[in-house]
């Protein structure tokens, strides 16, 4: 098998899932006391989708644009798209009007930084918000919501009630932001992906499948 794999057990764990990142590094999540060469047979039964997913990041990463930060390139903000426009005015706060994102002219360095605060500070008022509402409808209450930089999750739930999501996520679609919510939430109440799991999710978010797939097919683009 020329597949490279690492393992990851987990005493909780009771079956063994593969997870494809973006960077093509495959990790195996295993019980603890699973002995090696099952977790090898199991790898080498799902090699045909390993390798069909390897050849999907590949396409995806071939089609990556990275951003220039030049005026009229385009930035998404919840699904919504803007073209970027630069002034002069260098004491501007970035902020959008109309289909603009309006934006001071720095240097390419210091505008990623700029918007990348901004980014930021409108996922966490997003996130919150959103979390709220459905925590509401899901009958949980997580204990502190915030964001962070994933370089392959879109969000994480702790034991101790703590969930945190990519900031990079406020630029999909406001339905796609909505199903890591309802995702995250919802391990407040199962912390695994078993079935139960995610027929709360479906409870909550019928056609989750949709969100779950435009993530897989479109995530590459959420980036700066």
């Amino acid at each position: 098998m020329d597949i490279e794999y690492s393992i990851t057990r987990r005493p909780k764990r009771r079956t063994v899932s593969i997870i494809i990142r973006s960077n093509n590094q495959v990790d195996v999540l295993a019980p603890s006391l699973m002995p090696a060469y099952l977790i090898h047979r199991f790898v080498e039964e799902k090699q045909s989708w390993i390798h069909k997913k390897l050849q999907l990041n590949e396409h995806e990463r071939a089609n990556y644009q990275p951003k220039t930060f030049t005026a009229g390139e385009s930035f998404a903000l919840m699904g919504k798209t803007y073209q970027l426009h630069l002034t002069d005015d260098l004491k501007t706060a970035i902020h959008t009007a109309g289909d603009q994102l309006i934006a001071p002219a720095f240097e390419t360095d210091k505008l990623k930084k700029l918007l990348v605060s901004w980014y930021r500070q409108k996922a966490e008022e997003h996130f919150q918000q959103r979390s709220q509402h459905f925590a509401a409808d899901i009958g949980v209450a997580p204990s502190s919501i915030g964001v962070k930089t994933y370089k392959s999750r879109w969000g994480s739930c702790h034991h101790d009630g703590r969930i945190y999501y990519n900031w990079r996520l406020i630029m999909a679609p406001e339905w796609v932001i909505d199903y890591v919510v309802v995702h995250e939430l919802c391990h407040l109440i199962h912390h695994n992906h078993s079935k139960l799991y995610w027929q709360t999710v479906e409870d909550i978010m019928p056609d989750y499948r949709q969100a779950k797939a435009w993530l897989k097919n479109d995530g590459l683009k959420l980036d700066l």
